[in-house]
Parts: structure tokens; sequence; C-alpha cells
């Protein structure tokens, strides 16, 4: 039998029906200083703070508006998104289910910070539209592991064929480090846009969080490869403590930097062009007007691992914010807020060095070829308002289709129209293999 798991009570789930947006706690007051207008430093009447944009950003999948216009274009506004290599049709659950959010940082007076989840833009998570993309058309960017390492492009194949070599430590990785497998003619590929609080100037930090339900400390489910232009970083999900969020649940992904993590940033294109045309570079500045500058591809490559002896099933109703047939609530304050769009591409870079980047753990690991690779590509879009036009979700929706274009097989695996076999559905590969035996020929 199948192994599966559910959501757990004690943590956002999409079976519990405990909300998921992150709390927004009051900050203390800033403290007034005397105005300088001379300089034009100092504070500035009319500046909207982090803060505010954070709560307006974030209250993105409450605005019923929004909502309305969003689905009528086949998507929805989520905080949490199902991204899965293996889930039983017609369910919600699999042997090989992850929850992935995107969780910004606000910076605090005492030096710490508390995380939000960003809101994405995605077709809806039940139904889960994936397209079949051709192994020989996936390429990543690698060389970020070493120090002074070029960036270039190589297949994705290249890659899980040879891990090590693309490791900054190999000895990270017992065995051959070979993650391909017979059935990996395609890719199953999702696409989404991913909205981040910026004021017109200023960075944002954020950290992917992915939640494997069949993880365990020493015994991932998954491993994640997780690629932007400036290359690509590999780590396994343990849902361990070392790299929770600060919300207590899910594994933080983070980018390798020669060997050392950091945490991923955004900034708006317009204030990077600024800055380029000032004469104001940096090392991150290369390549960041060029095309991809936007896009972030987290990758999962499905294990070999333990069972829990006892699994248990439970659960109610999704949730608020995911549940696609939610009713829509009018537009809040805190929400989608007033005010005109200035929705605009972001351009995604790393932070400062934060410690050894954790890659293998040291662990045995193997492919398991049950379940395809899955590639979750995001794009990634600038707001200070929540504000979206209609204008800015047809560009929103002519990006996704345009990936999913990309695929010889689009729809869902989960609840599939007709027949057709996909080379990525794992659940109808399995009957095939019972029903044909060794010796037989079978289509």
């Amino acid at each position: 039998m199948e192994e599966t798991m559910t959501r757990s009570t004690n943590r956002p789930s999409r079976r519990t029906a405990a909300p998921l947006l992150a709390a927004l706690a009051g900050l203390a007051a800033l403290a007034m200083a005397p105005r300088a207008e001379a300089q034009g430093w100092g504070i500035r009447p009319g500046q909207q703070s982090f803060r505010e944009t954070i709560q307006r950003v974030v209250g993105m999948p409450g605005d019923g508006d929004l909502q309305r216009r969003t689905q009528a274009l086949g998507l929805n506004v989520v905080n949490v998104m199902w991204e899965d290599t293996g889930r039983f049709q017609g369910s919600s659950v699999g042997p090989n289910i992850s929850d992935l959010t995107l969780q910004v940082r606000e910076p605090l007076p005492n030096g710490t910070h508390r995380t939000h989840l960003l809101p994405v833009i995605r077709h809806p998570n039940f139904s889960d539209r994936t397209a079949d993309v051709r192994a020989r058309d996936m390429w990543i960017r690698v060389g970020n592991h070493r120090e002074g390492g070029q960036l270039h492009p190589v297949p994705l194949r290249e890659v899980l064929g040879n891990l090590k070599a693309y490791l900054s430590d190999p000895q990270s990785l017992l065995g051959e480090g070979d993650f391909t497998a017979e059935r990996d003619t395609h890719y199953l590929v999702s696409a989404q846009h991913v909205f981040v609080p910026l004021n017109a100037t200023g960075t944002a930090e954020f950290n992917p969080v992915l939640y494997n339900y069949q993880s365990s400390p020493e015994n991932p489910a998954v491993l994640t490869l997780l690629v932007t232009r400036q290359g690509m970083s590999a780590t396994i999900i343990e849902n361990g403590s070392g790299d929770q969020s600060y919300q207590g649940w899910g594994q933080q992904l983070f980018h390798n930097n020669a060997g050392q993590r950091t945490v991923f940033t955004a900034e708006r294109r317009s204030a990077v062009q600024a800055r380029i045309e000032a004469g104001e570079t940096s090392a991150q500045d290369a390549g960041a007007l060029e095309e991809g500058a936007d896009m972030m591809m987290i990758i999962q490559v499905p294990l070999r691992h333990r069972s829990p002896r006892f699994q248990a099933i439970g659960g109610m109703v999704p949730s608020a914010p995911m549940a696609e047939s939610a009713a829509p609530t009018r537009r809040s304050r805190a929400g989608g807020g007033a005010g005109r769009s200035d929705v605009e591409q972001a351009v995604i870079g790393h932070g400062d060095d934060l410690g050894p980047f954790r890659e293998m753990g040291g662990l045995r690991l193997q492919r398991d070829p049950r379940f395809p690779v899955r590639v979750t590509v995001q794009l990634y879009k600038a707001t200070s308002n929540g504000v979206v036009s209609d204008a800015d979700l047809q560009e929103v929706h002519r990006q996704i289709e345009r990936i999913y274009e990309s695929g010889e097989f689009v729809g869902s695996l989960v609840v599939p129209r007709g027949d057709r076999t996909r080379p990525t559905e794992w659940t109808r590969l399995r009957r095939h293999w019972l029903r044909c035996r060794p010796g037989m020929r079978c289509r």
C-alpha cells in the first residue's frame, strides 16, 4: 500500500481550518527626528514605511475583487502552494506532497525579523494544472558553488546525473550522485507569479520555505535545486529545526554563495536600472536587466526514504486563503488597499553571508523513480500597495501560459480529463506496470 500523509494540526496546512496569513503584530512608534530639508535626508513626510507596504501586499489573497478578476482567468491568489510530485487523483494527499511558501522578512527594532507569507497567483491548488516539458529543453545556471566560479547554463539532466560536480562539498553526498531515472523524458512543470512588497527604492529579503510531508531528519523524501540567474543551490528537505522558518514550520531555502548561505533579495527593476545608469553598480548587478532576472526555479527530486510506522489521517477542509471555493471578501485596507497599480518586474539577488550552506548532510541518497522531477517556475513582481490592474493580470496570465506552452502535455494529474497517460503521471504508470507483467508486450 502506498504511504500517505495528511496535514498535522500543529502547523499551517492544506487540511486544517486555521488561517495561513502571518499575524502582523504592532511595532513601537518610531522616534521623531528633526527634519533636514537642506540635505534631503532624515524623516520625509509621505514616505510609506516598509511595514505598511508589507501589510498591504500580504493581504492580497483576502481582496475579494482581485480574487474574482483572477478567477475569471482560471487563476487564484494564494499564499501556500501545493507543489507535489505524487498526489492521488481527486485528493489533496499522496505519497510525496509538499507545501511551498515565500516568506518576506520584516526587520524589527531589536535586530530580529518577523516573516510574512507572500501572495502568489497560480492555477488552483487542488486541480494543479501542470505541463510536461521535455528534459532536453530544461537548462539551469551553475557555477556559484565555488569561489570565483563562472556562471554558465547546463542541462538539468546533466546536473541530476552528476550532482557531486555541482556541490560546494561533494563529500556531503555519499554514493554515486546520479539522480536520473529512465522515466525522465519529461519534467513536471508549474508556473506562478510572486508579489513582493517594494517601495520605489529599497530591497526586500525573503526565503522560499518548503514543507514535505514525508520528510524527517536524516530521512529526506526530496532534495531541492533552487535556481536563479546567480546559480543553483542544492539541499535536502528534512523538516528539521536547524533551518525552520521563523513561523516554526517548513524548511527555509537559501542561496549557495560559494559554500555560504544567504537569503534572497528582490528589488524593483527601475531602481536597479537607475543605480546602474548613475554608475553605482555592484558585482550583483551583472545581468540584472537581462531576461530571467525575475525568475526562480524550485526543483524537487523525489528520494527513497523510510516510511513512518504510523501516519495519522485527519483534518478538516482547506483553509480560507487556499480554498478553491472560498467566498471572496470585501477589499480591506490591509489587503488590496487603495490607489493605482505600480506593479513592475522585480530583480532577484542575494544577501550577505550567514554561515555555511548545508547540502546533502553526509547521507547516502537514492532517487525514487516512482515520481517525476517537479520544476516550479516563479516570476517575481514588485508592488507597494497590492493593487493589481486588469492590464497587470492579463500580463501575469500571458506569462504563465507562455511557460505552459513549452509543454508537450498540459492538464491536471489530480483531476484529469480523459484517459490519456502522461509521462509524468505516477499513479497511472503504477497501474500500467501492475498490468504489464515481465515478458508481456505492453503499450
